[in-house]
This record gives C-alpha cells, sequence and structure tokens, in this order.
C-alpha cells in the first residue's frame, strides 16, 4: 500500500526544485482528447501516444511554444509506424506569419526543422495530413540556442548512460572546452542497435565544432578537436531519422595537454518518462549515479497529493559510473502527474533531485 505524507506537496516541490542539484529532465506525453487546439509544448517535450492522430486532411492538431528573438528551436513531427498516410508541420510566427512548413514523403518519417525565432512570442506549431486517413505522429520542441536547461552538465573522464527512450526525442550534454587541450567527445551505442544515433557538437555561438553518426556495423561516434575558444559546448543526441529508440554512453575525454578541471555535481539523478494509456503503465527511465550510499525516494505527485511510489525508498549502493534502471507503476489516466525522485545521505540531505511532469490523459469517471 502506497503511503501518504504530511508534507504539502508545494513545500516539498519549493525544498526539491530550488536545490542546487536540481534538474529538469525531458518528458513525454500523450495528447490530450480532441477537440483540443494550441497545446502548449515544453522545451524537452514530446507529445506521442494513442490520441497523437490526425484522421482527415480538414483535422489539424496545433501546439504552442514561446520564445525569444534570436533563439534557435529544434521541431520535429514524426509518422508512429505503420506509416500509412503523410503528416505535415508548418510553423508560425506570433503575427500568424508562416515561418516554415513540410510533409514526411515516402520512405521519409518525418519532418525537422531548426528554426530560428524572428521575434519574441508565441509560435504555433500545426500538425495535419494531405489526405483523409487515420495516421499517428510524436511531435516534440526543444530549444538549441541558447543552450537548454534540460542539457545535463558533464564532467570530463566520467561515462554517462542515456537512452532516446521515444520517437523524436533528443539529449543534450553540456561541458567546458578550453583551447589548451585536445578533447575526444564519444557515444557508444549499446547493443542490439535498432537504430543509429547521430551525435552534432554546438559552441554557445551556434557553430558547429563536429557531428557524426553510427552507421552499419560500426557503433561508435567520435569526435576529436581543439576548442576555439574557452566556454561551455554542447553535445546533442538523437536517432539518426528521429524515428526510433537507442540505448548508449556518452562520455567527454581528455587526450593531450591542459583540458581544464570541472567538478559538477557528484550525484546524478534523471527521469525519462512514458505513459500507455492502452495499458495505464508509467514508464520511468532513471539515470542514476552516486559516489556514496544514498537512500533513493520517489513520489507521484497528483491533484495536490504527494504518494510514494511502491517499492521506494530504495538502498541505492554507489554507482559510479551512473545506470539506467526502468521502473514502472500502474496509473489510470489522472490529467498531468509528476514524479519527484531524490537521492539523499544521512550527513547532507538531498545530495540531488529531479522533477518531472508528464500529461497522463483525461481522468476517466467511470470504471473501466
Amino acid at each position: 500500500m502506497h503511503r501518504r505524507f504530511l508534507l504539502p506537496l508545494a513545500a516539498l516541490l519549493f525544498v526539491v526544485i530550488f536545490s542546487p542539484q536540481a534538474a529538469q529532465a525531458q518528458t513525454s506525453a500523450n495528447c490530450p482528447t480532441e477537440p483540443k487546439l494550441n497545446v502548449p509544448i515544453a522545451d524537452g517535450e514530446t507529445y506521442t501516444g494513442s490520441n497523437c492522430v490526425v484522421n482527415t486532411a480538414a483535422d489539424i492538431d496545433s501546439f504552442t511554444f514561446t520564445g525569444n528573438q534570436g533563439d534557435t528551436w529544434n521541431l520535429v513531427l514524426g509518422s508512429s509506424t505503420p506509416k500509412n498516410h503523410d503528416v505535415c508541420l508548418t510553423i508560425y510566427d506570433p503575427s500568424n506569419n508562416k515561418l516554415n512548413s513540410g510533409c514526411t514523403s515516402g520512405g521519409d518519417y518525418t519532418v525537422v526543422f531548426d528554426q530560428v525565432l524572428t521575434t519574441s512570442g508565441t509560435y504555433t506549431m500545426d500538425v495535419y495530413e494531405d489526405t483523409s486517413g487515420s495516421q499517428g505522429y510524436s511531435v516534440s520542441a526543444e530549444r538549441l540556442f541558447p543552450f537548454p536547461p534540460v542539457a545535463q552538465l558533464v564532467n570530463i573522464s566520467q561515462p554517462y548512460p542515456d537512452a532516446i527512450a521515444w520517437d523524436t526525442e533528443a539529449n543534450a550534454f553540456r561541458f567546458q572546452g578550453v583551447t589548451t587541450g585536445l578533447f575526444q567527445v564519444s557515444a557508444a551505442v549499446q547493443a542490439p542497435k535498432n537504430y543509429d544515433l547521430c551525435m552534432t557538437l554546438y559552441y554557445t555561438s551556434g557553430v558547429v565544432a563536429g557531428s557524426g553518426c553510427t552507421t552499419g556495423s560500426n557503433y561508435n561516434i567520435i569526435i576529436q578537436f581543439t576548442p576555439s575558444s574557452n566556454g561551455t559546448l554542447m553535445a546533442f543526441l538523437y536517432a539518426a531519422g528521429w524515428n526510433g529508440t537507442v540505448s548508449y554512453t556518452f562520455e567527454v575525454s581528455c587526450l593531450s595537454g591542459n583540458c581544464g578541471t570541472t567538478n559538477f555535481p557528484a550525484c546524478t539523478l534523471k527521469d525519462a518518462a512514458t505513459y500507455s494509456a492502452t495499458t495505464d503503465t508509467l514508464t520511468m527511465i532513471f539515470t542514476v549515479g552516486n559516489k556514496a550510499a544514498t537512500t533513493w525516494n520517489a513520489w507521484l505527485t497528483s491533484k495536490n497529493t504527494i504518494t510514494a511510489l511502491s517499492g521506494f525508498p530504495i538502498s541505492q549502493p554507489i554507482t559510479n559510473p551512473p545506470v539506467l534502471i526502468t521502473k514502472t507503476a500502474t496509473l489510470s489516466p489522472s490529467g498531468t502527474v509528476g514524479v519527484l525522485t531524490t537521492l539523499t545521505t544521512p550527513a547532507k540531505g538531498i545530495i540531488c533531485s529531479n522533477y518531472t511532469s508528464i500529461n497522463t490523459g483525461t481522468p476517466s469517471t467511470q470504471k473501466r
């Protein structure tokens, strides 16, 4: 039986979200039940699931996000498998001017725009099809520049396991580069390789420092370079074609010279959460890393209540480098819920935390 905690939800969220090591993760959510227009889509969020369907040429699903002039956003639309019909994506600025438009075609399952925003305000992404017929899709939005807050800070010479957990998802990592060192940035795909992995390395200016993809029997991406200036760089990773899932390990290494020193938090805690309305299953792919024995806690937050997830708390031994740990929970559609998770020690209290929200669909008023 779940235990109910008396600490007010708002108070606990304040403690966790504003602690120094708190982090926001990428999330996926099912689309709301139609008719629903101008659905807000957050930085790093994907809408995918049984409700993400267009049925006729007149059926338009719209999503909105807010950005600033000069920002660059990565906007992706992907057809679900099987692809019986092509789907299209059109981007409008705050004055309703069309900025970009494209459709899937033939063996191409995705439409991808790296869109520079022309003014500050609310932008609209319209999803539709040219011919009538039921077709599922996934749609995502992530800011590339300035670097997104969901980009994980990483240390040199420390491996970080991660995964592209759903269609159209991307992962981002940030690290410090200096002109006095020869760096190697690598990603190694875990077998079996169902999809190829791609990586692009960016300076804060938006200039590309390097890029590459795995191909065929090659399971690794390796980029070696000396930074042209001191500062933060970002590695942006996604499945080739933006239409699959792939697990991998990311690492930044120093090959030669003085690559500087960084000391980011001694723990890692991320959560890539997905929800299936078909099976009432919440799946949480946690990235957990800690250099000292901790207690791992996880709660489900919903409608101003907080309940411990089944199986938690857990005594988490030293886990260095971090590992991927998958947990599931049975949950009926409950609207927007949150997964709050922490790593704690008796001496220091909360040393790492994460809060992820996910839309599980409209709550049912009848027993299903």
